[in-house]
């Protein structure tokens, strides 16, 4: 009697019946589901054909990638290590830390040195943008290159703050030679003869 009873259960319960009798998936093409194991070793990477019209070739880059340098510090007027490079800025001649120059009490200065530190305390640790110097086509950012660099700070010109507030010389022919004219003039930086009393 229990017997016929659990039969009845099942017929009511349809998937009751098909519970207790599972089935395996079965695998349908598994050709086309997983590609069959290669040996990696006989391939070759194909040349990239050449593009079908003009307009499927890559852009032109119109100015050079630049990248950030973070927390530089200046060792001298217009050059800075930061991430393990020594960068020196494009379009100035470097006044070194151990430079001296005229005072106006007669004597010297250490204008070297007091170059490096307005232009450390100008920094203050923040990053700087940089790319290699030059024009026409794109340069590829090298790691390993000593190239002069052009970098900008918020915004502004490295190389132009410091020729402008006479902390370094122009390069002769360069882009900041009448910035360089108006330092000495005004008697910036290195021309000023020296802090007042020295």
């Amino acid at each position: 009697m229990l017997l016929a009873g659990a039969a009845i259960f099942a017929v009511l319960v349809p998937g009751l019946a098909g519970a207790q009798d599972r089935r395996q998936p079965r695998i349908i093409a598994p050709e086309l589901v997983a590609p069959p194991p290669i040996d990696g070793a006989g391939l070759k990477r194909a040349d990239p054909r050449t593009p079908l019209s003009e307009l499927a070739a890559p852009a032109p880059q119109s100015k050079p990638e630049d990248r950030l340098y973070y927390r530089p510090v200046a060792i001298a007027a217009g050059m800075l290590e930061t991430e393990g490079r020594t960068i020196t800025i494009a379009g100035i001649r470097i006044v070194a830390p151990e430079q001296v120059c005229d005072a106006r009490d007669g004597g010297a200065w250490p204008c070297g040195k007091r170059a490096r530190t307005a232009f450390r305390y100008w920094l203050r640790g923040r990053a700087v943008e940089c790319h290699l110097e030059g024009e026409g086509e794109p340069t590829v950012q090298d790691e390993s290159s000593d190239a002069p660099m052009r970098c900008s700070l918020s915004g502004h010109d490295v190389g132009a703050w410091l020729v402008e507030n006479g902390w370094a010389l122009a390069e002769t022919g360069g882009p900041y030679v009448e910035q360089a004219e108006a330092a000495r003039n005004a008697g910036k930086g290195i021309f000023s003869g020296g802090p007042s009393g020295s």
